[in-house]
């Protein structure tokens, strides 16, 4: 089985209320059958929200960092999400473990399914987000893919 991040099959559960569909998507999974969660929605955030940012986190580390209390998500307002966060990520991981993932392909740029721990994506974005460190930890493969400004709706 492969956990997708929701949005990228077009569910509207992003922060603004849209989704990131990308076709090719089904693609990538073949044959195999299909986790579509969102983490962030898991986690008891709602749709839409305000947009939140790491603080406090080392580049390419931010989801290691705000799961060992070293770092924090903020959202615009000023208000702490970063247990929503966690939450949220841990009931993934609890559910691709039941459901013996090992690929994941998340949505870029994203504090929850980016996975860009070098820097090499032109849109920028954190290197490591919540559930991509949690996922990697586990051993399970994680895959970023990146979402186009015209597919997001």
């Amino acid at each position: 089985m492969i956990m997708v991040s929701a949005c990228l099959l077009g569910q509207r559960v992003r922060y603004d209320g849209r989704h990131s569909l990308r076709d090719d998507v089904r693609e990538l999974t073949g044959d195999e059958p299909v986790l579509a969660l969102c983490p962030e929605v898991l986690g008891g955030l709602g749709t839409p929200r305000p947009p939140a940012r790491f603080v406090g986190a080392r580049f390419g580390y931010e989801g290691s960092d705000l799961l060992a209390g070293r770092a924090r998500l903020m959202d615009e307002n000023g208000r702490d999400v970063s247990l929503a966060f966690a939450r949220g990520a841990k009931l993934v991981a609890e559910l691709c473990k039941q459901h013996g993932v090992r690929l994941a392909l998340l949505k870029d740029r994203s504090p929850s399914c980016g996975w860009d721990p070098d820097g090499v994506n032109p849109q920028g974005g954190p290197g490591q987000g919540v559930l991509a460190a949690l996922l990697s930890q586990m051993g399970v493969t994680v895959r970023e893919v990146r979402s186009s400004a015209r597919g997001e709706k």
